[in-house]
């Protein structure tokens, strides 16, 4: 095993302070960041922002980023890590054999960029629909048509053609009446 200490100018050992990956139990990822920040430890959950629908509306809803997983910061030459596994939402360090893992501290800085950049630009619900897609309409008059996403007429109304009557008509919908083809 590799050292993990540097031998600075003075002759001591400076820490190794890195980013470990932590697994946690399903869906306690919150649980587990409060109470390993509670113990001491710098800890980072990242989040996105993602389109879905709920309870037939489109909702910007966020979400973990990597779900059972988060990144801990530490130096476990210094800092006792036995506590880690045995808090609350844990399930333990990610390990190749004896090895924790670790991740580079570009990969979590550019994490955090992306994380911050979503969230100064939400991303609108009618921009997730190109012209063309296949979208069904899951309410109103015209439910259970299929028809084809053609361009946002407002924040919350959007043109799709449907074919009727042997031909195509294009009418404005509610954007919480449409959904991608196969998601309804």
């Amino acid at each position: 095993m590799e050292n993990i200490y540097q031998a600075n100018d003075s002759g001591t050992q400076a820490p190794d302070w890195r980013w470990y990956v932590v697994r946690t139990k399903p869906r306690q990822e919150q649980l587990a960041v409060t109470h390993l920040e509670n113990q001491g430890y710098a800890v980072y959950l990242p989040h996105i922002l993602l389109n879905k629908r709920q309870r037939g509306k489109w909702q910007q809803v966020l979400e973990v980023l990597f779900p059972g997983y988060l990144f801990i910061h530490i130096d476990p030459a210094s800092q006792n890590i036995a506590p880690v596994r045995s808090t609350l939402g844990v399930m333990g360090l990610v390990r190749f054999g004896n090895l924790l893992l670790s991740i580079d501290e570009a990969v979590i800085d550019q994490i955090r960029h992306q994380e911050q950049q979503q969230s100064r630009t939400p991303e609108a619900v009618v921009s997730q629909f190109q012209r063309g897609d296949q979208v069904a309409i899951v309410d109103g008059p015209f439910k259970g048509i299929d028809a084809a996403f053609q361009m946002a007429k407002s924040a919350d109304r959007v043109m799709v053609l449907i074919r009727i009557l042997g031909g195509q008509k294009a009418i404005a919908v509610d954007i919480d009446a449409i959904a991608p083809l196969g998601r309804g």
